[in-house]
């Protein structure tokens, strides 16, 4: 596991009821690597952790406690750090049909029957529940200033098979430019967007799809507010399909991309009910897991 540098804080809101379910976390957290340290708030449903793990591997330890789990705020350990976080949610900028994407819900990936498909992985991606968004998701990516110069980022993303979209065969593995764009549509980059105004790195997902980054980039998180978040196909296309082939001819299923958003920061994030439906965040969270 990669660890950053430097620490930062981490706060995760986690459904606890008793000191059972505060042991239960405490276990999860002991043996995580480049944990320093955590606080426990049972009365407040509140865990704060200290330290250099990839937000998405705390996510997933504490989701092992087989609690709910919702990521409230990142935000640097250090007083001399802007508060500054940022998420980017990574979607197909064009309609990507279903008999090309690699997803965990069998009803967004169109299997008729989920019991018996062998095509669906039952991985999630940490922290995401795609039925919250209009389009499938692919990935998600956030960013948090843990330096005055210096931004952590934890990408992680389950994109389509390379043979699906047209980038090799079924044992290929496609690799993927990761940045942050200039401006401009995102649906044909770079030539709608401008040259990349920040370049993250390269991504080699696994043959199910999945694949992750986390490292520390030179920058001020303020500057990519608002830009588009981007994961780029770098492997050429395969040869063209023949006219009379439903193999994509385009960027579809090529580039997967989404807006950097700004995000609270650790104990910046206080909101307990949504002001539209009235509803607790964990009763949300309850409804969109029967979703499932």
């Amino acid at each position: 596991m990669t660890l950053a540098t430097l620490d930062f804080k981490t706060e995760f809101a986690v459904d606890m009821t008793c000191q059972n379910c505060v042991k239960a976390v405490s276990g999860a957290l002991r043996d995580v690597p480049g944990v320093e340290r955590y606080d426990i708030d049972l009365e407040g449903k509140r865990v704060t952790i200290t330290g250099k793990t990839p937000p998405s591997q705390l996510l997933t330890a504490l989701k092992s406690t087989n609690r709910q789990v919702i990521v409230r705020g990142t935000s640097s350990a250090s007083l001399n750090a802007p508060i500054q976080a940022a998420v980017s949610i990574l979607e197909s900028p064009l309609p990507l049909p279903t008999s090309m994407a690699s997803t965990s819900n069998p009803i967004l990936a169109g299997v008729e029957n989920p019991l018996s498909a062998a095509t669906t992985s039952n991985r999630e991606l940490p922290g995401m529940n795609e039925e919250e968004h209009s389009q499938k998701v692919f990935g998600i990516c956030r960013f948090v200033q843990i330096a005055p110069k210096t931004v952590l980022m934890d990408l992680t993303v389950r994109l389509p098979p390379p043979a699906r979209v047209g980038l090799g065969t079924a044992t290929d593995k496609a690799k993927y430019n990761v940045y942050v764009s200039s401006t401009g549509n995102l649906v044909d980059p770079p030539s709608t967007t401008g040259k990349p105004f920040v370049k993250l790195g390269q991504i080699e997902p696994d043959q199910e799809g999945y694949g992750d980054m986390f490292k520390e980039v030179d920058g001020e998180l303020w500057e990519w507010i608002g830009r588009g978040c981007l994961v780029e196909a770098a492997t050429q296309t395969s040869a063209p399909p023949p006219q009379n082939s439903s193999a994509p001819t385009s960027t579809i299923g090529r580039i997967f991309a989404g807006v950097v958003a700004r995000s609270a920061g650790a104990w910046g994030n206080d909101k307990t009910v949504c002001a539209c439906s009235g509803r607790t965040m964990w009763e949300e969270g309850r409804d969109m897991e029967k979703k499932f």
